[in-house]
């Protein structure tokens, strides 16, 4: 998370949890989960945990998993640590996740890739952090249409990048492309599309 965004997090911390905006990422969380994961991962990373709701879920969904979460911004982190499920919050940035190699099956991320200083340090970050044959699922708004224009023009850190542009930052990580799909639709059109990406299997 670029650093000028950490102040204004936590300084919207104690309301961050509010059902009308909640309502909107509680959708997108449930979407995201749903898509990411199937089958019952082991161990679950949260970029840019926030007030702990996706954690939530997934412990709900899935309460066997060792949970994890990431974020800069100490307050929100401090309310994410209030809530009853069992999780390791650390406040850390995702270009420099302070996990050993190879600790998470499936690493999430949630309408926080935006606020990424360095996305290709992060995504190389990610598939560090991930095992072998690990999934990754971004979620986020990425630039289509006519945005795309405004996408060149306004600077990095109010802008995201297009999904084709994503998954060549992941590919050059060394991670694969491995589906996509709306997760939360505005008016009747695309908003948030998750990506799916995949650490390769260790040759042998």
């Amino acid at each position: 998370m670029t650093y000028h965004d950490v102040g204004r997090f936590d300084a919207r911390a104690d309301t961050y949890d509010k059902p009308t905006l909640q309502g909107f990422f509680g959708a997108v969380h449930r979407a995201t989960l749903s898509f990411a994961a199937a089958a019952p991962p082991h161990s679950v990373l949260d970029v840019g945990a926030g007030t702990g709701e996706l954690l939530a879920l997934v412990h709900a969904r899935f309460p066997d998993a060792a949970l994890s979460g990431v974020d800069p911004a100490s307050r929100m982190l401090a309310r994410a640590r209030e809530k009853p499920f069992p999780a390791t919050l650390s406040v850390g940035t995702v270009e420099s996740l302070p996990y050993p190699s190879g600790s998470f099956d499936l690493m999430l991320s949630t309408m926080s890739f935006h606020h990424w200083a360095d996305p290709a340090q992060g995504l190389a970050e990610i598939h560090r952090v991930l095992t072998p044959g690990g999934t990754a699922v971004v979620a986020e708004h990425f630039t289509r249409g006519w945005l795309r224009f405004a996408s060149r023009v306004l600077p990095r850190r109010n802008r995201t990048e297009t999904v084709p542009e994503v998954v060549a930052l992941a590919r050059n990580a060394g991670l694969d492309f491995a589906g996509q799909a709306t997760v939360f639709h505005l008016a009747g059109l695309p908003f948030i599309t998750a990506v799916r990406l995949r650490k390769p299997q260790a040759p042998g």
